[in-house]
């Protein structure tokens, strides 16, 4: 409780009280439930003032730190924040790209950990939603019986909420699309489509839109083609040249697919696959990757990309 109270102190104090709760979660504290429903509904509330479509600013001084899949692997949050630091206003911002439960053994810890850095640092962490953060995965995968195991239904149901409230993606310096799955199914789509979906009008994504946003997946050869998941496309490089191109955007930044370096581009460079969970499921062998964006004006260049 100290701990928490501390969270709400100077920008220093925030920080070091931020450090602690981390460190003491990955030993195996984990909050009461009191204060698990507090942290839950606080961020809810923060993150339901948001658009669908989040702009986000990031200041030549900072730099954005895009973070993919973490799926309950809470070790490879604690690496991401050990090598790329803690959040801080005005220098050091995070992007969390969707998919943070199911799979892994500490999901909790994960949503957790990333909410208190939310709530403390509002300006200095942004999410977006994946499509793991629905009632029906969560069942399928693990993250509900999870919950009940640490806490309680009413817990669950409080995580569903916060989930209902995520962005669907992300506009950086008006230059960076970033969205968990990828693009779509129709041509034409424009960044003002993306805003108008109500994403709170959902238990599961309805629209073809949302669940393009968070189910597609890039391919090498041109064109749109059926997904093997059952919802979304597969989309070429033409696809994300014209979207890009449309919507005067580098290029997009998705996650939703492991890779073996924990990154991939896809032909054309207009779209870059961004995955966190460093050997996914204990069994891949795969790297993960964090991608930096550290503007020199006020939009993004290819240079200003680092991974």
């Amino acid at each position: 409780k100290d701990l928490l109270r501390n969270l709400q102190g100077s920008t220093d104090e925030r920080c070091k009280a931020l450090k602690q709760l981390t460190s003491d979660i990955s030993e195996g504290w984990l909050p009461t439930e009191d204060d698990v429903l507090w942290i839950l509904r606080d961020a809810a509330k923060t993150l339901a003032a948001l658009p669908t479509l989040v702009e986000l600013s990031v200041p030549s001084s900072a730099t954005l730190h895009v973070v993919g899949d973490l799926h309950g692997q809470y070790c490879e949050l604690m690496t991401v924040l050990c090598l790329c630091g803690m959040p801080r206003p005005a220098s050091n911002m995070y992007l969390f790209n969707g998919d943070f439960v199911d799979r892994g053994s500490r999901s909790v810890e994960v949503v957790l950990a990333i909410f208190l850095m939310l709530v403390t640092f509002p300006c200095s962490i942004a999410m977006n939603r994946g499509n793991h953060e629905f009632p029906a995965m969560s069942r399928h995968y693990g993250f509900e019986e999870e919950v009940l195991r640490k806490y309680s239904q009413p817990v669950f149901e409080a995580f569903q909420a916060a989930f209902r409230s995520l962005p669907l993606a992300t506009l950086v310096n008006g230059s960076v699309f970033v969205t968990h799955g990828g693009l779509f199914r129709s041509s034409g789509v424009t960044l003002r489509d993306i805003a108008a979906i109500d994403r709170f009008d959902f238990s599961e994504p309805q629209s073809e839109l949302a669940q393009d946003l968070l189910w597609s997946d890039p391919v090498n050869e041109d064109g749109r083609f059926m997904s093997h998941r059952g919802a979304g496309v597969l989309f070429g490089p033409d696809v994300s040249e014209r979207f890009c191109k449309e919507n005067d955007l580098l290029c997009c930044i998705r996650s939703h697919e492991v890779k073996v370096r924990g990154f991939e581009w896809q032909k054309g460079g207009r779209c870059l696959t961004i995955f966190s969970a460093a050997n996914y499921v204990g069994r891949m062998n795969n790297l993960g990757a964090v991608c930096h964006i550290k503007p020199h004006g006020s939009r993004v260049e290819a240079g200003d990309l680092s991974i």
